[in-house]
């Protein structure tokens, strides 16, 4: 298995990474057609105007047991499977040749897949946040040159940004 760690740089944000998204999406859906999953597009690249690493990030929701079969289908495609890398419950792939993507598979309607969504959502609908998070992610990369240590320098952030994207949704529910 490749090691999860990897160079990263954050860009300008690209208009184009709004089809590439809608693309990897149906061709997703399309090799896992015939089972019962949700595919979306998250991440960073998933949220008009923000910096991001260019990279599409693809959510797949799936039940427990159609996980394999999943990532078997995904690795058809020519995605490399790094296991939970670091984040249990989820299978992580990714691609570099040609579009550069990550590929999530989780838990159909679980907690990532829902936090996920609610992380992206609540950025896109609130702008002075989502700049404050392009300013971290800004100084992670100005810091750190490659995927694990950019990660953990902007963990805090993403942790308060979660935390508020819960309280929205449910104001009832503690972070």
């Amino acid at each position: 298995m490749a090691d999860l760690d990897e160079p990263i740089h954050v860009v300008a944000p690209d208009p184009a990474w709004a089809d590439q998204g809608r693309t990897l999406v149906r061709d997703i859906s399309a090799a896992l057609s015939g089972m019962p999953v949700e595919v979306a597009h998250i991440g960073s690249t998933a949220v008009p105007g923000l910096e991001a690493k260019p990279v599409i990030d693809i959510q797949v929701g799936c039940p427990a047991d159609g996980v394999e079969v999943a990532v078997a289908r995904m690795e058809r495609l020519g995605f490399e499977c790094l296991g939970e890398a670091g984040v249990s419950g989820r299978q992580y792939l990714r691609r570099r040749s040609g579009l550069a993507a990550n590929v999530h598979v989780v838990e159909r309607q679980g907690r990532l897949w829902v936090d996920n969504l609610l992380f992206r959502d609540y950025l896109i609908a609130h702008p002075d946040v989502m700049a404050r998070y392009a300013a971290a992610k800004r100084e992670a990369a100005r810091r750190a040159s490659t995927l694990l240590p950019y990660s953990d320098l902007k963990a805090q952030s993403v942790a308060e940004i979660m935390g508020a994207a819960r309280g929205a949704a449910d104001p009832g529910r503690a972070s």
